[in-house]
């Protein structure tokens, strides 16, 4: 079964899936037709028919790089955020990732009806063989199940709708059902995609929903029915089936060869790697790439703009330190003026500094600098003092990071959804809610081997978690280390309710120190950073800064709010999202209680 790969559409495929996607707008959310009628095409006879409308389907419904500074992105560890969010102010229209219109290309409804539509076709078949049969619809219980954890995570419990709706239904208007219920639908639709789908697949399929995956987002949306998001009363039932239904992925994800890559700064550019479990895929060719790399870097490393994913002040102080304690405990060795020393090398892997070698453009020994004045970054460029190294390969120059629809180009690195890791520490922390923190360190552990750290006298630092409580703290740092650019951090938070966590973002930008100053003057009285000495380096890379004297010597370090005069507010409605106006217009639909109107209890 060999069909294009699900984000690498030739010419002619992306040709018939645009027409059969043209918008067709209907006066009710859930009646949404491609208007070309589907339906009427004999498409379910044909296999290559079914996988083009299924490529399109992945292509719908797989998520993509987080946009910068969306809600969702928005959180303590970068400078890029939606300050509507962090302040308090989001509306009942806000969070409008279900759709805005009754318009296909406006509706995630849509999605699921496509869904819908392709498990009755292909029930229909009078021609597919078995295999096909079964492989196909295994993906589209994937994917429809995956669109209804995206929308429970955001609101709670949704309209389920299990059948492709027509104008000919009689109940077009679908109430919300149970956040309960729609819970039970993703695991009934990932045991579904889990017992037809593959354990891999090869060649262009690489990319396809596997039935580790399925099983991996089932145990994920059992794991976010357990969190005190949806579990504020921590009814501990939940959270045994959340732990049956994380070790059932863990162990399926084992048996079928995945597991952590050995080299942690490695995962997004080892394309393919055996810890990635849900990718949408890129490449550098014209239409299939992005700009994440070109909007990362750091301006002198651009052809113009970049920095952004800059890592805030916040994030550099929740690493680890090599023996695994918080840079807090005293016992861990910490430096606070020379930060970087002997830290978690999740830290080195992640984190650009003052000083930091960063052979960027392929420049041997290069070294980054964002103090004030630096004439290398363009004014305003440098946000938090600190550049992101996870997403951005060394290799490329500045032309080529640089990503054009037209012409292609760019990084094309992959967006990972999910990786292995994560089903460890969805694992970790079921186990420690159930009373097995033996495991939930054991899954840590292994992790923490991973990065580098060393074992110590305090167990590679999980020696401090001696309850449940302090267990699930440390879980919660660790997944903001592990998961740090991923996307995670906001989810995180707002799953375990602890967006009361979230403080004023920092930056951490150092002054040089007279007679040191930026530039490149010929005032005999002062040191220019950036003047060319007879070495044929600059002076500030020709210093020490591992040497406490020089470094002190040379920079003050100023710490800043990211804020301004704004204030941090983040109200407990946050925790579940109002449904926007184009849902909540229809009488049958209940907005979520804490909203304006609001009477749907989500916590059912």
């Amino acid at each position: 079964m060999r069909f294009l790969k699900h984000i690498k559409l030739s010419s002619v495929a992306a040709g018939l899936c645009t027409t059969l996607l043209l918008s067709a707008c209907n006066p009710d959310f859930f009646e949404i037709e491609d208007p070309s009628g589907i339906e009427d095409f004999q498409i379910w006879e044909d296999e290559g028919a079914i996988g083009l409308f299924l490529n399109r389907t992945y292509g719908l419904v797989m998520p993509q790089w987080p946009v910068l500074g969306s809600i969702h992105n928005t959180s303590d560890e970068l400078n890029n955020a939606n300050t509507a969010f962090l302040y308090g102010q989001l509306l009942e229209n806000s969070v409008t990732d279900i759709g805005t219109s009754a318009s296909i290309t406006n509706n995630r409804y849509a999605d699921v009806r496509r869904c819908n539509t392709a498990i009755e076709g292909i029930n229909s078949s009078a021609t597919l063989s078995e295999a096909a049969r079964k492989t196909l619809k295994g993906q589209f219980f994937f994917l429809r199940g995956f669109s209804y954890f995206k929308f429970v995570r955001l609101y709670g419990g949704v309209p389920l709708v299990l059948k492709a709706q027509g104008q000919g239904d009689n109940d077009l208007a679908v109430p919300r059902a149970k956040t309960s219920e729609c819970i039970a639908q993703i695991g009934a639709d990932m045991d579904s995609a889990a017992a037809y789908l593959p354990a891999a697949w090869t060649g262009n399929d690489i990319g396809r929903a596997t039935r580790a995956a399925a099983l991996a987002v089932k145990a994920k949306a059992f794991l976010y029915w357990a969190s005190p998001q949806f579990n504020p009363t921590n009814n501990t039932a939940r959270w045994e089936s959340a732990y049956t239904a994380c070790k059932a992925a863990y162990d399926q994800g084992v048996a079928d060869g995945y597991g952590l890559l050995a080299n942690y700064g490695n995962i997004f550019f080892a394309e393919d790697n055996k810890e990635v479990l849900i990718v949408r895929k890129y490449n550098a060719s014209k239409d299939m790439g992005n700009n994440v790399e070109h909007s990362t870097r750091p301006f002198s490393e651009t052809i113009t703009g970049g920095g952004s994913n800059q890592p805030t002040w916040n994030l550099v102080q929740a690493y680890l330190m090599k023996n695994g304690l918080p840079i807090t405990h005293g016992s861990s060795g910490y430096n606070a003026i020379q930060f970087w020393k002997d830290r978690d090398p999740r830290f080195n892997a992640t984190i650009a500094f003052n000083g930091d070698v960063w052979p960027l453009s392929g420049k041997a020994g290069r070294k980054q600098w964002s103090y004030k004045g630096v004439p290398d970054e363009a004014g305003g460029s440098i946000a938090t003092g600190f550049y992101c190294k996870r997403l951005v390969n060394v290799s490329l120059t500045p032309t080529q990071a640089v990503y054009n629809s037209n012409s292609g180009g760019g990084s094309g690195i992959d967006w990972i959804e999910m990786r292995f890791a994560e089903v460890m520490l969805n694992l970790a922390e079921a186990a420690n809610e159930t009373g097995k923190m033996d495991e939930a360190k054991t899954m840590v552990r292994e992790v923490r081997k991973r990065a580098g750290i060393v074992e110590g006298a305090f167990d590679y630092g999980l020696a401090l978690a001696t309850d449940v409580a302090s267990m699930r703290s440390l879980l919660l740092n660790e997944r903001q280390i592990e998961f740090a650019f991923e996307g995670m951090r906001n989810y995180d938070l707002r799953r375990t309710r602890n967006l009361g966590l979230l403080t004023a973002r920092q930056s951490y930008i150092l002054a040089p120190r007279s007679p040191y100053v930026a530039g490149t003057g010929n005032d005999a009285t002062k040191i220019y950073l950036d003047r060319v000495g007879a070495n044929g380096l600059k002076n500030r890379d020709t210093a020490n800064l591992d040497n406490l004297a020089v470094y002190s010597a040379m920079f003050n370090a100023e710490i800043n709010s990211l804020e301004g005069a704004n204030t941090i507010s983040l109200p407990d409605k946050y925790y579940v999202y109002p449904l926007p106006n184009t849902f909540t217009r229809t009488s049958v639909i209940q907005q979520t209680i804490g909203w304006s109107g609001g009477t749907f209890d989500p916590y059912q």
